[in-house]
């Protein structure tokens, strides 16, 4: 909406100084771009920052607008340097730091960088870990804990909207929970974290490998047990916790993967079982039970149903009936 000349200045003074209170230095040569997403989520926010080489800077006197805040920043591209709390270290790709926002900090991306972070208040923090101000500046080690929390950030990426006030707040409690966790939470902390955010983010990275990896007709338990570094037991009771077990959760991934691609006109040059075995079914018959189990129509008949809707363009919904219950569709 603005000239090129003047949007770093307007970013600068109305956005950077205003809201994040620091000033922002541009070494991208004249032509810089800097895209920023906040996500708030109760008392704790999440931002990611992507930018061509720049410069931000928190000085001395903005930090009468500064919260009692602290911010655990995970690189995603670098190299990218920070300097808070009397420590200036480089970070590249996967690693992390804690930053106290009430200290003078810089952040340098000499290359362009991509950085997210989680903005967790200081008192919250406080009652989790031991003086984190006493870790700000400094790389945090990596480990499971720092993983953890990278998944479930990336899991937040595919909210397709934002998320409720109750759900918001709760997933801001599993994230300071996780920062807690990676930072060392107290002994007397251990066990809340533990049950509370930790647990949450394992459920949600178990039902991301199951979405990510459900075509593999090979994929098991031990698939994900190992890749996430758990015991079978302790999947099977996460994903009790859901209702359903880990055959219906990696069943479901494959059929509605089915049902989407027999709904869409660009798979029509594909056969059944073609279908079947591209969402990860060894066999065809036992793909046909479970489909008309779960929709309560064979394959076929779903792909009759879409490609008529499609050809005569029907005004009327088509009907589909889905887990024991009729939903109806939208007018074609």
């Amino acid at each position: 909406m603005l000239p090129e000349r003047a949007r770093l200045s307007t970013f600068r003074e109305e956005f950077a100084q205003q809201n994040l209170a620091l000033d922002v230095i541009d070494h991208s040569g004249g032509r810089p771009r800097i895209d920023v997403t906040y996500l708030p989520l109760g008392a704790v926010g999440l931002c990611g920052v992507a930018a061509t080489p720049v410069e931000f800077v928190r000085h001395k006197h903005h930090l009468k607008d500064s919260r009692d805040q602290f911010g655990l920043n995970i690189v995603e591209t670098g190299p990218v340097q920070f300097a808070n709390a009397g420590q200036e270290h480089v970070y590249d790709g996967g690693s992390a730091c804690l930053i106290d926002r009430g200290r003078p900090l810089r952040v340098f991306g000499p290359r362009g960088a991509r950085v997210r972070f989680v903005v967790v208040q200081a008192a919250a923090l406080r009652s989790l870990v031991a003086q984190p101000e006493d870790l700000s500046g400094r790389p945090v080690p990596p480990g499971p804990a720092l993983r953890l929390l990278d998944r479930y950030l990336r899991s937040l990426a595919y909210l397709k909207e934002s998320p409720s006030s109750e759900l918001a707040s709760t997933i801001g409690i599993h994230l300071l929970d996780l920062v807690a966790a990676t930072l060392g939470p107290t002994a007397e902390a251990a066990n809340i974290v533990t049950d509370r955010g930790v647990k949450e983010a394992r459920l949600q990275a178990i039902l991301a490998e199951i979405a990510q990896r459900f075509s593999d007709p090979n994929f098991d338990l031990d698939n994900v047990a190992g890749a996430l570094g758990m015991s079978r037991r302790y999947v099977q009771k996460l994903l009790e916790g859901t209702g359903k077990s880990f055959t219906e959760h990696l069943a479901g991934c494959r059929l509605e993967r089915a049902f989407a691609m027999l709904t869409d006109p660009h798979h029509l040059h594909l056969a059944i079982i073609d279908i079947a075995f591209a969402v990860g079914f060894g066999d065809v018959s036992h793909f046909n039970r479970m489909f008309r189990r779960n929709f309560g129509e064979t394959p076929s008949g779903v792909r009759a149903a879409s490609t008529h809707a499609g050809a005569e363009v029907i005004r009327r919904p088509l009907t589909v009936r889905r887990r024991g219950r009729r939903e109806r569709g939208l007018d074609v």
